[in-house]
């Protein structure tokens, strides 16, 4: 597998454990359930949280040792009321920021989670609220050419 794969199947994981949303590595949902997917939103259920990774954070990437730093995106989808993402992300900012020196369930060593963006998106096609927020988070990532 890749590291990527492994830090956001963790962050899912642990945000299914804290009873944020419904994880399911296969992708299935009811349309009653909060989906949790890696990538990006599904078409259903209508209430969903996609976690992606999408840039390198603050600190970036240390050239000697396995420190870097990594920007992760919680995209948040809800139906009819706009209050709904911003419980959705209430959920997931209780669970990650301030989290320190855990190892997630994959393995991965997550240092510090901070958020740093909340931005507001409006209504997709379908008419659904959605919202993004980014976090950054400082990891331990080993690398052929890092101690």
């Amino acid at each position: 597998m890749s590291w990527t794969r492994d830090l956001l199947t963790g962050f899912a994981v642990l945000l299914g454990e804290a009873g944020v949303a419904d994880w399911n590595p296969n992708g299935i949902y009811a349309d009653n359930q909060i989906a949790l997917t890696i990538g990006g939103l599904p078409a259903k259920p209508d209430t969903a949280i996609a976690l992606a990774v999408y840039g390198v954070g603050q600190a970036g990437d240390d050239v000697e040792q396995p420190d870097s730093s990594v920007q992760m995106q919680a995209r948040f989808r809800a139906k009819t009321d706009p209050r709904v993402v911003d419980d959705l992300a209430d959920g997931v900012f209780d669970a990650v920021h301030g989290l320190a020196n855990v190892t997630l369930s994959t393995g991965v060593h997550v240092l510090l989670a901070r958020r740093t963006l909340i931005a507001p998106l409006g209504r997709d096609s379908s008419g659904r609220w959605e919202r993004a927020d980014s976090f950054d988070l400082m990891v331990y990532r080993p690398s052929p050419h890092r101690d």
